[in-house]
C-alpha cells in the first residue's frame, strides 16, 4: 500500500511516498495523451483557415470587378449582393477561427509542459529509489495548480468568442444581403437596418479584445507552468545535494 507522508527538503514542500513507485499524476497522464492531437488540431484548424482567405480573395476578387454604381445597387438576392454579405460574413467568423486553431496550439504546449514535470517527477523517484533511498517528490507548488486552470479558461474564452463570431456572421450576411443605394444608405434613424447595423459594429467592438484576453489566459498559464518546471528542477537539485551530503558522511 502505497503511503505519503508531508515533509520538507532544503526549505521546499515535499511529499515521501513509501510503498510504491512515483508515477505521473492524473492531470500529467492526460497532458502525455493530449498535447500532440491539440497540436495537430491546432495546426490543421490553422491551414484550413489560410484555405478559407484564399477562398475569401477570390470572391473579393469577383465583387470588385463591378463598378461602384453596380456594386451599390445590386439588389438583395443578386450574385453582386450575395457576393458583399458572403465577404463580410467569413470576415465575422475567420479571426476567431484563426484564433481557436493558436490556441489549441498553445494548448498542447501546455500539455506537453506538464508531460515534462510528469516526466521529471517520476525521473527523479526512480533515481531515489535506484539510491536505495526514501522517494521524495515536491508538493504540488500553486502555479502547478493554477496553469492548467488559466490555459482550460482561455480556451473557453476562444471558443466562446468563435460562438459569437459565428452568431455575428449571421448578422452580417443578412446585414449586407441588401442594396447599398436603395436600402442601407437611405436608412432613417431608429429603423431595424441601422439597429442591425449598430449590433454587427458595438459586437465587433468588444469581442476583438476579448480573444486576445483568451490568448493572455493561455499566454498566462505557459509562464506559469514554466515556473512550475524551475521549481522541480530547483527542488530536484536540493534533493541530490542532499543525498550527496549524507554519502559523503
Amino acid at each position: 500500500m502505497t503511503t505519503q507522508t508531508a515533509t520538507k527538503i532544503n526549505g521546499i514542500p515535499a511529499i515521501t511516498i513509501k510503498g510504491g513507485d512515483v508515477e505521473m499524476t492524473g492531470m500529467q497522464s492526460m497532458a502525455e495523451k493530449m498535447w500532440a492531437p491539440w497540436v495537430v488540431m491546432g495546426l490543421m484548424i490553422v491551414v484550413i483557415s489560410f484555405i478559407v482567405g484564399i477562398v475569401l480573395s477570390g470572391i473579393e476578387a469577383s465583387y470588385f470587378e463591378n463598378s461602384k454604381e453596380a456594386r451599390e445597387a445590386a439588389t438583395r438576392g443578386t450574385t453582386t449582393a450575395l457576393e458583399q454579405a458572403r465577404i463580410q460574413s467569413i470576415m465575422a467568423w475567420l479571426p476567431g477561427f484563426k484564433f481557436l486553431g493558436l490556441g489549441f496550439m498553445l494548448g498542447g504546449i501546455t500539455f506537453l509542459l506538464a508531460t515534462i514535470l510528469g516526466n521529471l517527477r517520476v525521473a527523479g523517484g526512480k533515481i531515489q529509489r535506484a539510491l536505495g533511498v526514501d522517494q521524495i517528490v515536491i508538493k504540488k507548488p500553486v502555479t502547478g495548480t493554477l496553469f492548467p486552470m488559466l490555459m482550460m479558461m482561455g480556451m473557453m474564452i476562444l471558443v466562446a468568442t468563435l460562438g459569437i463570431s459565428i452568431w455575428l456572421a449571421t448578422q452580417s450576411h443578412d446585414y449586407w444581403n441588401h442594396s447599398i443605394a436603395l436600402v442601407l444608405n437611405p436608412a432613417v434613424a431608429g429603423s431595424e437596418t441601422l439597429r442591425d447595423l449598430g449590433v454587427i459594429k458595438a459586437t465587433g467592438a468588444w469581442l476583438a479584445p476579448l480573444k486576445f484576453v483568451g490568448m493572455a489566459f493561455l499566454f498566462s498559464g505557459i509562464a506559469l507552468a514554466l515556473v512550475t518546471i524551475v521549481s522541480a528542477l530547483r527542488f530536484q537539485a536540493a534533493r541530490l545535494s542532499e543525498l550527496a551530503s549524507l554519502k559523503g558522511r
